[in-house]
Parts: C-alpha cells; structure tokens; sequence
C-alpha cells in the first residue's frame, strides 16, 4: 500500500467508497497503541488478533514505565513511542477492537473517515494468505504458477455509522505543554485515543467536508 496518506486517500475514494460516499480523513498508525482494558494496562498492546506477515515497523518500545503502567492518569501521551491509547471495560468493546485490530495491523492498518462510515482498513495484498510450501525445486516452481486469489486494494477490517463515535480534539499530559491527540468516544462507552499534534485543524477540516 501507499504510504502516502493522500494517495491512500485517493486509492479510497477510487476502490473502496459507495456511490456518493467521499473520504474526509485518513490516519496511519505512527507508534505503538497502547490500552487500559478494565484494571489491565498494556503498552504495547497484546494483541490476540494474528499479526499481518508484514515487516515490523521500526518503531522505539514505550518507556519502562509506560510499558509497566506505572503512571497515574494520562502521564503515558509523553512518550514518543505511544501513538495511541484505548480505553475499555471489556475486551469486546470498540476501542480494545481498535488496540487489537491496529496492532496487529502494524503499519498497514488505516483509519478511514467519510461522510458515511468510519473505517479501519489493510492493504489487501498484506491479507494474501501465503503459497503453501512445496518441497524442491520443482515444487516451487509449480507454486509460482498457481493463481492467487484475487483481493480487493483494500480490506475493511472494522466499520460502523460515521454517528457511531463522536470525535474530539483533547489536551493530554501532565506538563506545561500539552500533548494533543483525536479523542473517539464510541457509543458502547470505550474512548480510543490518536496522537495528531494539529488535532483541532485535523477535525475542523474533516468536518468541514461531512
């Protein structure tokens, strides 16, 4: 996939949207998420969602602290490494879906906003299942020669109504400077929150375009 998040963006608009839908926002993961899922906390996340076969991204891990939770509030939006937090009482509830489906996403997964839908997203040539293993020359051969199946651009791992979240811009931390990220508080009760330091002009300029 692009990394680009405007040529993402347009690859949307042209392979992945309904008639009359428009893409508004578009976000690549750019660290670590990490997650408070009842008493738990995690950085980075633990997954139970099988990662894509794709390289791990050379992200730095979060700080020793972080990563053992050893902090009050919202100390961990000063660690670099953290791109993004869930919050959740359940495992089952949309932002610790989010942790799972980013992490094991690594740097391919997407979120997507329209006018309709708000959407995480995948490269669809990183969900090709793998040709089985063939022993010997000849077998790899015959392997290269088997049609693979055939996969959209991209694949939607996750959507819901665009009213299904609201989106908000929110000061984080506990310095002088603030950290600022996209707060999404879905309508099930769990926040998921996104470190974007132009969270106010991201979503004024998103919901111009609704």
């Amino acid at each position: 996939m692009p990394k680009n998040r405007l040529k993402i963006g347009e690859l949307a608009q042209r392979r992945w949207v309904g008639p009359g839908e428009q893409v508004v926002w578009v976000v690549d993961p750019e660290g670590h998420v990490g997650s408070t899922v009842g008493p738990t906390r995690a950085a980075p996340h633990p997954t139970g969602t099988r990662p894509l076969a794709v390289p791990e991204p050379e992200w730095p891990l979060p700080t020793r602290a972080v990563a053992e939770g050893r902090f009050h509030h919202d100390e961990w939006a000063h660690d670099p490494a953290v791109w993004a937090w869930a919050h959740a009482q359940r495992p089952d509830q949309a932002a610790a879906r989010w942790a799972d489906l980013f992490t094991a996403g690594r740097d391919e997964c997407r979120l997507l906003l329209t006018n309709r839908r708000l959407a995480l997203v995948v490269d669809g040539e990183a969900t090709r299942p793998a040709a089985p293993a063939s022993g010997g020359l000849l077998g790899r051969v015959r392997g290269l020669g088997q049609a693979q199946p055939d996969v959209p651009p991209l694949v939607t791992w996750w959507e819901a109504p665009v009213g299904t979240a609201r989106l908000d811009a929110v000061p984080l931390g506990r310095q002088v400077q603030p950290e600022w990220f996209v707060r999404i508080a879905f309508s099930d009760g769990s926040t998921f929150e996104l470190r974007d330091a132009q969270a106010e002009q991201s979503l004024r300029t998103a919901r111009a375009n609704l």
